[in-house]
């Protein structure tokens, strides 16, 4: 059990009853993980003992949660939603052994294959000479959704995508190439792909009579789940239990921008998490003024935030001459930091972490990298090295955020790969907003080229630095 006493609505949140829906709604640093975690705990104490399952997004996350719970109880699972879908699946025979769920790769590459056939088949039509990177996005989109047929794809609003450019009637020729792709799929012996897994969760579900192995399910960074889903762990929840949900548009950065109001959960009343108990308000000055972004797209369901602690450091950003000297400096200042504080290096791409898990054996030091078999991160006197994407959910006393160059956020990949340019810069800077919400004291940035656009322009909420000036 965790050491931690809870605060305001967070007290509420944890009694409340243990049936029906709840949707928890929270900025950065308002310790949903830990309430969510605390949550599970409490129902898993309950008299009657029963199953409680905590499911998140995140594989690393999970590490983290177990890293930070003295024990966990016997009755409660703490997993991410696909290793709890393909356990379900297994748990129906429908889970085949080897090389039955398709990667993103190989997903992209039947898709294309679809596409040709349709067009060989079809050449006059023009619906069909959109981009393989289109197919893949709408495809996704279907299967996030759970649309079995036509009928439910034609019905579906698509405001918001550049997608929704595509007219109604014309949605068929998709579908098409959905279909298509799903045939060549089966026949090279792959059942599923990680976006309609929930899907066949589901729909088992639906024919599954058995009871329930789950009374209570608590969803965290729940912002990250598509509907599907979200419905799947809804049906799989037992009918005199509860399901909880916990999320923050602010860091939905998975590309979805999906509601949990598409998810099929039932409840009046939403619970608004907005004071910061981890960020000192200079920090949270920072974090607002990301939001601020004229690239930032605005949701009903975000929660400003409040600074709840003390007064802080303003975050650093310096503008280095070169490359090389900005990586030294990072490798031998957090490495001093590393030896009384929590210390993380949170960088946009893998080969960056590559990069400076070189630099630090280069000095005689091990760093660590974060990912799912990482645990109890803020323990160990070491530096950390995350994606931007593994470090949702952690907390850090100092933060680095490397290469904060035009060229390199928004990350061109990442542009080239999605339909939408204005999606496509939504979910980068959300990926900044989420970097720099990790820390609990010290936020450093820096940068030796051009500054991204991302970065907050006008702020005053940061204390900007050249090298020369540092000590």
């Amino acid at each position: 059990m965790m050491r931690i006493t809870p605060n305001g609505k967070q007290k509420e949140v944890l009694a409340l009853p243990s049936t029906g829906h709840t949707v928890v709604l929270g900025t950065a640093g308002s310790g949903k993980t830990t309430i969510a975690l605390l949550r599970a705990y409490h129902l898993s104490a309950l008299p009657e003992k029963k199953q409680v399952l905590l499911v998140t997004f995140n594989g690393a996350l999970v590490e983290y949660i177990r890293g930070i719970s003295d024990t966990i109880p016997q009755n409660l699972t703490v997993e991410n939603y696909h290793k709890f879908a393909r356990g379900y699946l297994n748990s129906r025979g429908k889970m085949p052994t080897r090389n039955g769920i398709l990667d993103s790769e190989r997903k992209t590459y039947y898709i294309g294959e679809a596409l040709k056939s349709l067009k060989l088949q079809y050449p006059k039509e023009s619906t069909l000479d959109r981009s393989v990177d289109f197919f893949v996005d709408e495809i996704t989109f279907i299967e996030k959704f759970g649309f079995i047929d036509l009928n439910s794809y034609n019905q579906a609003e698509r405001v918001g995508r550049a997608s929704a450019n595509i007219k109604r009637e014309n949605r068929k020729w998709v579908f098409k190439v959905y279909e298509k792709y799903l045939e060549l799929r089966d026949a090279a012996g792959c059942t599923y792909d990680w976006d309609d897994l929930a899907l066949y969760v589901y729909l088992q579900l639906q024919n599954d009579q058995t009871p329930r192995r789950y009374t209570h399910i608590i969803v965290d960074e729940g912002q990250d789940f598509s509907p599907m889903m979200i419905k799947s762990l809804v049906s799989a929840t037992a009918c005199n239990g509860s399901f909880t949900f916990f999320g923050d548009v602010a860091q939905q950065i998975y590309g979805s921008r999906l509601s949990w109001r598409d998810s099929g959960i039932n409840t009046d009343k939403i619970w608004r998490f907005n004071v910061n108990y981890r960020n000192p308000s200079t920090i949270t000055s920072f974090a607002k003024d990301i939001t601020r972004s004229e690239y930032w797209l605005k949701d009903e369901d975000m929660v400003d935030a409040t600074a709840q602690i003390a007064e802080g450091p303003k975050p650093i950003l310096i503008k280095f001459s070169r490359q090389s000297n900005e990586k030294r400096w990072i490798v031998d200042r957090s490495i001093s930091l590393s030896k009384t504080s929590s210390v993380v290096i949170i960088c946009r791409n893998r080969s960056d972490i590559d990069m400076f898990l070189f630099k630090f054996k280069n000095q005689g030091y091990t760093a660590t990298e974060i990912n799912r078999d990482t645990a109890g991160y803020a323990d160990t006197k070491t530096v950390y090295l995350s994606t931007f994407h593994s470090a949702k959910g952690l907390e850090f006393d100092n933060v680095f955020i490397p290469f904060l160059e035009e060229d390199r956020l928004p990350d061109p990949d990442a542009i080239a790969r999605t339909a939408s340019e204005k999606n496509a810069y939504s979910d980068e800077i959300k990926l900044l907003y989420v970097a720099a919400t990790r820390s609990k004291y010290g936020l450093f940035m820096t940068y030796s080229k051009s500054l991204s656009k991302l970065f907050p322009k006008n702020s005053s909420s940061y204390d900007y630095y050249s090298e020369e000036g540092l000590e």
